[in-house]
């Protein structure tokens, strides 16, 4: 049935049997063993295409709903074995994914028998699948309103400044104003959907002045170093986790001089959330302050 539908949909046996990734032989063999079981042509072999006749569509129609049936009969099983089975979803957002990625990695040593199965997102999609119950906890920037959400605060993640040694060949000292970033072209972190550090950081900037050269705005830390490392001139904003000074011979990675945090990595989960075991398992590891910085 599967080869079948396949050939009505692809219109030619040869553009079935690429998508079947098998040979054409053997699918024409087929094709013809099926309509001598049948005992009537499925196809009319007049024009080039493949074009079925009406006990083809007939037979196709069918063979549809049966194989719908069959997929979501398996879907079925698969989710009733899976209850065994001690799992959890979890967010991790674009912006700690190098901080969340070792946490992820003490997780695993701890709880070998949770199987985790891992979302990589923006902090604001997170947040939005967390409410939809499509993930049961995220790790992400903490959210501006708490209601919904039951937080474990990992601390406050240190800003750094990273700026191309062709822009300023010395550092001015071992910390940096964000008055002093004005002077470059600058790449940040924009978040894709509601508000976040990227509107702070413009508000603090905009004080000093109103002429500030943004050249990109990015959703993910990885991209922008990625582009640093392809020798582009300029500069950027991130939490320190996310950098390795190692890795980026050209640039100055400089703190910040701010009083305030703008990058506070949170696991987040919704409040008087329900009984996954996993889930409440994983929520008292998380709870230790030992994986805090791990």
């Amino acid at each position: 049935m599967r080869y079948f539908c396949t050939i009505v949909e692809q219109g030619s046996i040869s553009h079935a049997a690429r998508v079947l990734n098998m040979a054409q032989p053997p699918l024409s063999k087929r094709l013809q063993e099926l309509e001598a079981e049948v005992g009537a042509p499925l196809f009319d072999r007049s024009n080039r295409a493949m074009v079925p006749t009406e006990a083809g569509v007939y037979l196709y129609q069918n063979s549809k709903e049966i194989l719908n049936n069959i997929d979501n009969i398996r879907l079925q099983t698969l989710l009733i074995a899976s209850r065994n089975k001690k799992t959890i979803r979890i967010g991790i957002s674009y912006l700690f994914l190098t901080y969340f990625s070792q946490f992820i990695h003490e997780l695993t040593k701890r709880h070998p028998d949770i199987e985790i199965n891992i979302s990589v997102a923006d902090s604001s999609h997170l947040e939005f699948l967390l409410v939809q119950r499509i993930i049961d906890i995220a790790l992400i920037q903490k959210p501006k309103t708490s209601k919904a959400f039951e937080f474990i605060d990992m601390g406050a993640m240190k800003l750094v400044a990273v700026i191309a040694k062709s822009l300023m060949p010395t550092p001015p000292g071992p910390t940096i104003t964000l008055e002093s970033m004005i002077s470059f072209p600058l790449i940040l972190l924009h978040r894709v959907g509601g508000n976040g550090t990227f509107e702070v950081i413009m508000d603090i900037l905009h004080k000093y002045s109103l002429d500030i050269n943004i050249i990109m705005q990015v959703s993910e830390p990885r991209f922008i170093l990625e582009l640093f490392n392809l020798g582009v001139e300029a500069a950027t904003l991130l939490p320190v986790s996310e950098v390795n000074a190692q890795d980026l011979d050209n640039y100055h990675v400089i703190d910040v001089d701010y009083p305030s945090s703008l990058f506070m990595p949170v696991v987040v989960r919704l409040a008087h959330a329900s009984g996954n075991p996993a889930m409440n398992e994983i929520w008292q590891t998380l709870q230790n302050s030992e994986l805090k910085g791990c």
